[in-house]
């Protein structure tokens, strides 16, 4: 386990939040983490997987029939789009880039079934009418464009993509930002995922603030991807 940093949140309760000064902490790249810290450290007891909830042995992540992978919540094509870069390779070149924090950022990084990864790709998040779940035993729908996770994931993506905006100025679409708002409300932050918050902090040195104080997040108004 890495010394943890502790590092104050310097957020505002009068303003909607801004970015986090994180430039002082420690670097690990998306490599490193993907190989060693996610699996050996946040999840080195098991878990689930963020869409099916599919339990997995910490020893058998990798290798058990139903492979499980690391998810982007926040996508990796929409910062290339943001950063303005080509390549995942062209935005490493600075390796203590911001590019290079945020796609290692684990509050951004959930384990789920690689099926619902391939069929997330780059899809935003919201609701669809009816019920077309994907998998026999998964609540995963996808449809159009848009994924609908099940009832018990949403507030996890909201939070996630909430500390994407706020740390790093990442855009979000309007009407998905206001989506995310009402799975913040409905789905609060669970004890699992309030003990994940905690053990990020001592891995990496700072919190999702969103999990702590889910309010705030009524403050966040939103940019259009496009307009970016």
């Amino acid at each position: 386990m890495f010394l943890s940093l502790r590092i104050t949140l310097l957020l505002s309760l009068l303003n909607v939040p801004g970015i986090i000064i994180a430039e002082t902490l420690p670097v690990e790249n998306y490599d490193e983490v993907a190989i060693n810290t996610f699996w050996n450290e946040l999840y080195s007891n098991g878990g689930w997987s963020l869409y099916c909830g599919y339990h997995f042995d910490p020893a058998a992540a990798l290798t058990d029939n139903r492979l499980f992978v690391i998810e982007q919540i926040y996508p990796v094509s929409w910062m290339l789009n943001h950063m303005k870069c080509g390549s995942r390779r062209q935005c490493r070149l600075d390796t203590r880039s911001q590019f290079t924090r945020m796609e290692a950022d684990m509050h951004n990084l959930y384990p789920v079934w690689q099926d619902t990864d391939v069929a997330r790709r780059d899809n935003i998040f919201g609701m669809i009418d009816g019920e077309y779940w994907r998998y026999g035993d998964c609540d995963f729908e996808s449809q159009h464009g848009v994924i609908e996770p099940r009832p018990i994931a949403r507030g996890n993506i909201a939070r996630s993509i909430f500390y994407m905006y706020s740390q790093y100025g990442l855009p979000v679409e309007k009407a998905m930002l206001e989506q995310l708002k009402r799975w913040n409300r409905t789905d609060p932050p669970s004890q699992q995922e309030m003990l994940r918050n905690n053990l990020i902090e001592d891995i990496q040195g700072y919190r999702n603030p969103y999990i702590d104080k889910p309010a705030m997040a009524e403050r966040l108004s939103g940019k259009l991807i496009a307009d970016e």
